[in-house]
């Protein structure tokens, strides 16, 4: 049995975990669309309207994603490093399958693969993207 690519497991995610509009209702949904969100606004647009939401999800992402018994204590040290990089707005990582966005949509992936059964998520009514 072949492995699906993580960028081939991301689109299946987020067409199956991401709402039209606003944030998921699981924590696994919002993953995907944080790491989503912030690529795009980086890729996208150079992160011109990078701002307050955008640090919200970082957060998120930041929380979320460092579970001891997904990922290695050198995993953990190494998102809260590409997301540092991505706090760093002014100067977005654009070096494409090596950039923190690709790293952290990764990662991202790999935790959703790793917690399959669907983990209520409540949404942050600060968050406006």
């Amino acid at each position: 049995m072949q492995t699906k690519s993580w960028q081939a497991e991301f689109k299946r995610l987020w067409t199956e975990l991401v709402p039209p509009e606003g944030q998921a209702a699981t924590v696994q949904g919002e993953l995907i669309r944080a790491v989503g969100r912030l690529s795009d606004e980086a890729y996208r647009n150079g992160n011109l309207n990078f701002g307050r939401s955008h640090r919200i999800l970082c957060e998120f992402l930041r929380v979320n994603l460092k579970h001891s018994d997904v990922f290695s204590t050198t995993e953990i040290e190494e998102i809260d490093q590409w997301i540092d990089r991505i706090l760093d707005a002014k100067n977005p990582d654009l070096s494409g399958s090596t950039s923190c966005y690709c790293r952290l949509t990764e990662k991202a992936v790999k935790w959703c693969q790793s917690n399959p059964d669907p983990i209520p998520h409540l949404p942050n009514s600060a968050l406006r993207i």
